[in-house]
């Protein structure tokens, strides 16, 4: 059962797309490990993220070619959903819990099914948050509210952020969960307390306003999907096959708008396969394609400095030279371990030869979050928060191009190495939900797809097909107002992992009273003899 809740809560998240499954797992979650022993509830745990890593993450054996990586990341994430139901079953048998508090007035009044689903709720999301965080970074894939991109809970991403969202959603999938034992024991007030309180939690957001109009005018932007070969990997070592790609698409763009009608192109991640910056056949396949549209072009490339590579996207304006003209350009903050970089690599190998597949580790930027690019036919400079790839499933790293002025999301990626996946849409729904967060447009722009417009309500409003050569042309509203989510920042994660941290404490020290008052009745059993 614990496997079957896992796999109803995968069923939530792209490309399944059953929001309302994720109350079922994690509601079943709640039922299953409530009040059971704590190795128990650690086991139930274990298998319930089994059931939901495992089809979730799969996309990562796509990615390396090989299961390994898919069985350490499944294995290593399903760790903190143990972690989490050995911490419900301390929890769920607290006194107060189960109706049997002595202490002061005011919790011997707290009805024990309200605390159940509050405590629930609060652990669920302390361990998300954690998970999203440590180690290495965090790794968000599977936070309740990527999985609330087509919900009607999706508005409230804009108050409480991604960590409030899951907060609720866990909230009302422990409602249901003690609704249906209630029904079981036939105590109807629960039951209509608790619908009551799912639908105002699921449905209620809808009816929050959201900010979307434009504050500072819009900008005319070129989306460009060049396409990559099926067999991905010699694609890209086939020496400027990708940046001919990409520069084909912005030509028949060029041809399909005019030249000179946009203000700026947007090219994916790695989408110059070597560095335009210092191989001038690179650049001059790259300049072929800013002349054509007369607009910058975001180019990404990853230059190699000695024994170390970056990420970049760049900023290529017509003319430009290799070598000879600076550029601007945005450096990836997060590097995703394993994958671009090897975290104590030597240790690693001892384990697993695989780790040679990232022969060079990629080093994290240290510049802002954003990247002003002009806007060619208004004589302006835009800002734009800046996140490639996995950084569009951190809160924090758009929040920070956010409060640096950016006006609208850039999120270039590549999403070739994961083929017919689930990482792709898994990706795209994550772009949806942070344009909610940080009440701002999204623009994705893809190797292989999906290259979306994705407006301040987390709506797409445009879309290409996978594995196509497409574009893209959108006027992005531009924005410079802070939604409620932003302002608050990492503090709702920051409590809700306190939270959790105390509720797992009373917990234990609860579990270690009986032992103690059993020590001290035996102690004075002895005195009296």
């Amino acid at each position: 059962m614990a496997l079957l809740a896992g796999v109803a809560t995968y069923a939530a998240f792209p490309p399944v797309n059953l929001w309302w499954s994720a109350l079922i797992g994690v509601g079943a979650f709640m039922l299953l490990i409530s009040g059971r022993r704590f190795w128990a509830g650690t086991g139930l745990g274990l298998l319930y993220g089994f059931g939901l890593f495992t089809p979730l993450l799969h996309f990562t054996m796509v990615g390396m070619g090989n299961p390994i990586g898919w069985i350490a990341l499944t294995l290593f994430e399903s760790l903190f959903l143990a972690g989490l139901g050995g911490a419900w079953s301390l929890v769920s048998r607290l006194p107060l819990l189960q109706g049997t508090a002595q202490g002061r007035r005011l919790t011997r009044h707290v009805p024990a099914g309200a605390a159940g689903v509050l405590f629930f709720a609060v652990l669920w999301s302390g361990v998300e948050e954690l998970r999203s965080v440590w180690p290495l970074g965090g790794f968000p894939f599977g936070r309740l509210a990527f999985a609330m991109a087509d919900a009607p809970i999706l508005p409230a991403a804009a108050y409480v952020g991604s960590a409030g969202v899951g907060l609720l959603v866990a909230l009302a999938a422990a409602c249901i969960a003690h609704a249906a034992r209630s029904v079981y024991e036939r105590r109807a007030m629960p039951v209509l307390v608790c619908a009551t309180l799912t639908a105002a939690v699921l449905i209620a957001p809808r009816t929050l306003p959201l900010q979307t109009r434009a504050e500072n005018g819009t900008v005319r932007i070129g989306a460009v999907q060049g396409n990559v070969a099926t067999d991905f990997e010699d694609a890209f070592n086939r020496a400027l096959e990708v940046t001919s790609n990409h520069t084909t698409a912005t030509k028949q763009l060029a041809a399909d708008v005019g030249p000179g009608s946009l203000d700026m192109v947007i090219w994916p991640e790695n989408s110059a396969d070597l560095d335009p910056r210092d191989y001038p056949a690179s650049a001059t396949i790259v300049d072929e394609a800013a002349q054509a549209v007369q607009a910058p072009v975001l180019v990404g490339a990853v230059p190699v400095v000695g024994d170390i590579r970056y990420n970049d996207v760049l900023i290529w304006n017509p003319g430009d030279v290799s070598g000879k003209t600076a550029h601007p350009y945005y450096r990836k903050h997060r590097p995703v371990p394993f994958a671009e970089y090897i975290p104590s690599r030597s240790l690693v190998r001892r384990l697993t030869t695989q780790v040679d597949r990232v022969g060079i580790d990629m080093l994290p930027g240290t510049g802002p979050s954003t990247l002003t690019v002009p806007a060619v036919t208004q004589g302006r400079d835009v800002t734009f928060a800046m996140g490639i790839c996995f950084e569009a499933a951190y809160d924090d790293s758009l929040r920070a191009g956010v409060a640096q002025g950016g006006q609208a999301i850039i999120i270039p990626t590549n999403n070739a190495s994961f083929l017919d996946s689930g990482e792709a849409a898994q990706q795209l729904a994550q772009g949806r939900v942070q344009a909610v967060v940080h009440g701002r447009s999204v623009i994705q722009a893809s190797t292989v797809g999906y290259t979306a417009i994705i407006n301040p309500r987390g709506e797409v409003e445009q879309i290409t097909r996978p594995y196509t050569q497409a574009s893209l042309v959108a006027d992005v509203p531009l924005r410079s107002s802070h939604t409620v989510a932003d302002r608050l920042g990492a503090a709702p994660g920051f409590i809700l992992l306190a939270g959790a941290g105390l509720l797992v404490g009373a917990g234990i020290l609860s579990r270690l009273r009986p032992g103690r008052k059993a020590v001290a009745a035996s102690g004075n059993r002895r005195r009296r003899r």
